[in-house]
């Protein structure tokens, strides 16, 4: 399309004057060679020109016909307009956003109509660019500021919840950095389109699976309908794995396979990524990103203080613009601070080790000790012979190997994540604690009663040994293989 200077009119593109004034025409730039630039909508906010597009709609720059104020306007794609779940969606991102007071949150002021009907959302003009957009020019970001960035997350999330907003989709690209004069960071959340409002009607079906594969929950990956607000913790424990160190958690190529590692695996330690990354920055990412819902952190207020102790910024310090200053080097060492969380998980994975053969040394003795007892029963209180002994010392050596091999496997399984180790270590240490403890008292209470209770008979004493041992191992392998199948559980 063309454009005349003198009157504004607009005449295709093979039009080389104007008509009217015979004035020479000018070809217009791409976002103004579109139908909705110049339109005024609901008599104040007049479309400017186009600043980007996504799968929903187009965003257009607006200037206020009263008022020096610029907005940005969001549009719906024709396309899908005529789809009426798109449209409810569309109109319940303004309604999920308009209810949230919060500065980290992208204002709406209004939700409005086309002449042809389509809906648009009119909010605050941001200055500045995508996270997800620094992120791919500058691969990776100083720990300081990435802790700076997810602390602004986490309060303007906190702000969503408290009204009953999930987001359900944060990713780095639904980060927005804004550029401000003095040179602070400030960080502004944005695309609520696929939130879930708690007390409204429900647009998300059971089987469906929305947002972005490489940084959804596990339970969002099932398409469940129990997702709530550790949801979101989960996905800011993903950006800031990724902002620390330079990948994302998953890969994010084909989103079947992507879905597939979500509910099956653990991502990649950050620090075998990048060994500068303090070893309690990164159990908290873990524990951020845990399998199970109920291991991460249960508010986004609680993940704000874990994520407070590595935040070294005083109010009055300047991170920088995200172009320049942003991106400066800093002291990791400095963020480190005396962690004892941090220390547990290092100590962990060889305790675990440990504590998996412990267990297996354990079983194994309680073993020979139950089938010994089994068999003074079985004999009527005779000795075992030595054939029987043998049989008694393999099935306990079978028993001890199976232990210690599904204690190795499911330690193999979740080794990348220190919470799941750290939780397979405290279910090994209960069961060996629970079966001697049990044993233990068991036998006092046999010998006690020997000593100042009437004697029982041969037989009956033989039975009630048999039980005595055989209650605590059951019971302890009953809690270990609690504890494994938790701690390593596929979701």
């Amino acid at each position: 399309m063309r454009r005349c200077g003198m009157c504004g009119e607009r005449y295709p593109s093979d039009f080389l004057v104007c008509p009217k004034d015979a004035t020479s025409l000018a070809r217009l730039e791409a976002s103004e060679d579109d139908p909705l630039v110049g339109e005024v909508l609901a008599g104040s906010f007049c479309l400017t020109g186009l600043l980007g597009e996504g799968g929903m709609g187009r965003v257009y720059e607006a200037e206020h016909v009263r008022f020096p104020r610029r907005f940005a306007v969001k549009v719906m794609h024709e396309s899908v307009a005529s789809i009426p779940d798109v449209v409810l969606r569309f109109e319940r991102e303004a309604q999920a956003i308009a209810r949230i007071t919060s500065d980290h949150v992208v204002e709406v002021l209004d939700i409005l109509r086309l002449r042809d009907g389509r809906p648009c959302i009119v909010t605050e003009l941001l200055e500045g660019e995508e996270l997800g957009e620094l992120l791919e020019r500058a691969g990776k970001l100083p720990i300081s500021t990435s802790i700076t960035i997810c602390r602004q997350v986490c309060s303007g999330l906190a702000a969503a919840h408290a009204m009953g907003v999930v987001h359900r989709d944060l990713t780095p690209s639904n980060v927005f950095l804004l550029n401000r004069e003095d040179g602070a960071l400030e960080v502004k959340i944005l695309d609520f389109g696929l939130a879930k409002v708690t007390d409204g009607a429900n647009l998300t079906r059971t089987g469906m699976v929305v947002g972005t594969p490489a940084y959804m929950a596990p339970e969002q990956a099932r398409g469940t309908g129990d997702v709530d607000v550790r949801a979101d913790v989960y996905a800011v424990g993903a950006v800031l794995y990724r902002l620390v160190t330079g990948a994302p958690p998953f890969p994010i190529s084909d989103p079947a396979i992507t879905i597939v590692k979500v509910l099956t695996e653990d991502p990649p330690r950050p620090r075998v990524l990048d060994p500068g990354i303090p070893e309690g920055l990164e159990l908290l990412i873990q524990r951020a990103m845990a399998r199970a819902a109920e291991d991460r952190p249960a508010t986004m207020s609680e993940l704000d203080r874990q994520l407070a102790r590595f935040d070294v910024t005083s109010p009055d310090a300047s991170v920088g613009r995200p172009d320049r200053g942003m991106l400066a080097p800093v002291e990791d060492a400095a963020i480190d601070a005396p962690n004892h969380a941090a220390t547990r998980t290092r100590l962990g994975r060889s305790s675990a080790v440990l504590l998996a053969l412990t267990s297996g040394l354990v079983a194994g003795a309680a073993m020979f000790v139950t089938l010994c007892a089994a068999l003074r029963v079985l004999s009527a209180g005779a000795a075992p012979t030595e054939v029987d002994l043998a049989m008694v010392s393999a099935a306990a050596g079978l028993a001890a190997v199976f232990v210690v091999v599904i204690s190795l496997r499911a330690l193999a399984t979740r080794w990348r994540s220190g919470p799941a180790v750290e939780g397979i270590a405290f279910g090994l240490r209960r069961a060996v604690v629970m079966l001697l403890s049990g044993v233990g008292v068991s036998m006092l209470t046999l010998r006690g009663y020997a000593l100042l209770g009437p004697p029982l008979p041969r037989e009956i004493l033989s039975i009630v040994e048999l039980g005595l041992v055989a209650a605590p191992t059951a019971l302890g392998a009953i809690v270990l293989v609690v504890a494994l199948r938790r701690a390593a559980r596929v979701t």
